[in-house]
């Protein structure tokens, strides 16, 4: 039963440094904590890290564990004139894998109203994601927001910790910029709670054979 004890400790220990080592980074929260619905109301987007791009468009790219979730305002100061629409695709890195994103046509979108469409990634709709585009009317004409969702799995990519996730675009607005994010994982806690699960089961079958012999 001591011998049980010990190893019961040891590998707690274990399972309290493998916590440790697959901590996301900065930008990386779980997806709870996030606090991201792609729904057409962007104020979820009001205490994410923003960028500014080339011509004074505002974008955000964050990520959890299971998903990147991107947001991008064309206009956002209300300073440009005439119609302001969002770029026709992007270029999305998940480690060393990319990914070209097309959004569907926001058909019958007019000024002020909201509407869902669909994400492809390399001419194929992506199973489970969401986007959402409103193009609200200013002073000065029609501007588009989007905010959507890329789930990992939808991509065939499988997440690992502190995995490098960046989202850019050709298009001008970008200006040649690149936004960087970094992708969560729990498998290292994981993978050692195995390992103590297996240790402890082994060390019980040795002590029950000891038992049995004596």
């Amino acid at each position: 039963m001591h011998r049980i004890f010990w190893i019961a400790l040891t590998c707690l220990g274990l399972i309290g440094l493998g916590a440790t080592a697959t901590t996301a980074q900065a930008a990386t929260t779980a997806s709870s904590q996030l606090n991201i619905s792609i729904d057409g109301d962007f104020s979820d987007w009001h205490d994410k890290p923003l960028t500014t791009l080339g011509d004074d468009e505002q974008a955000s790219l964050v990520a959890d564990d299971s998903a990147a979730y991107f947001y991008l305002n064309t206009n956002p100061n209300d300073s440009k004139h005439g119609a302001v629409w969002l770029p026709a695709s992007y270029t999305l890195k998940v480690g060393d894998k990319s990914f070209t994103l097309t959004l569907g046509k926001a058909q019958g979108l007019g000024a002020g109203k909201t509407k869902a469409v669909t994400v492809s990634a390399n001419g194929q709709v992506i199973s489970g994601a969401q986007a959402m585009i409103s193009r609200p009317k200013d002073s000065h004409g029609n501007y588009e927001i989007i905010e959507l969702r890329v789930p990992l799995a939808g991509l065939g990519v499988v997440t690992t910790a502190s995995q490098n996730i960046s989202l850019t675009s050709t298009d001008s607005a970008f200006d040649g910029k690149t936004l960087t994010t970094t992708g969560g994982s729990t498998g290292g806690v994981l993978l050692v709670a195995a390992g103590f699960g297996i240790a402890v089961i082994g060390v019980v079958k040795v002590t029950r054979r000891r038992q049995r012999v004596a």
